[in-house]
Parts: structure tokens; sequence; C-alpha cells
């Protein structure tokens, strides 16, 4: 996913922000905070756990990440507002 400044997701800024640098640096977290993190992503995936998760914790455009775990881009799109809109509450 790559970072867009502004709202998006109706978080704003700083919120989206905290949120997706967190999970670009999911293996520097502590054991807590990824089992965190994995529970948003287990809530939100609907079945493609491994298209969000990669989609949340690289650099992968959103294209690459739905052709590879074979989802629709604008599926994988909704499952990333989800988790944003969860994480917001729970983060």
């Amino acid at each position: 996913m790559i970072y867009h400044g502004g709202r998006r997701f109706g978080l704003s800024e700083n919120e989206q922000s905290l949120i997706f640098w967190t999970c670009r640096n999911y293996y520097r977290l502590s054991h807590k905070q990824r089992n965190a993190i994995d529970e948003i992503i287990d809530d939100c995936a609907n079945g493609e756990r491994e298209a969000l998760f990669e989609m949340l914790t690289t650099g992968k455009s959103l294209t690459a990440v739905a052709m590879k775990h074979y989802i629709s881009e604008s599926a994988l799109w909704e499952r990333c507002a989800r988790f944003f809109k969860e994480a917001a509450k729970k983060l």
C-alpha cells in the first residue's frame, strides 16, 4: 500500500498515518502489537488474510497484490478500508 496524505477511510491524516506506518513496521513491533494487528486483519480479511496482510505490511501496489492472490482490486481495497476503520478503534 502506498501512503497518501489527507483524509482517507473517514480518518484524519494523523490517524491514517499512524496506522499505516505501524503496519509497515510490523516486524519491528512487539509481539503484543503484532498480535493486535493480526486480530484486526483476521476480522477484516473475509478469507483473504494473506492478501490483506501483504497489502498492509509491504510497499507493493494494490494491483500487484490483488493479481498475486487472485482477488479483485475493489474487494482488496474494501478490506483495507475496513481494516483502517477497525484499527482506528482498537490500536
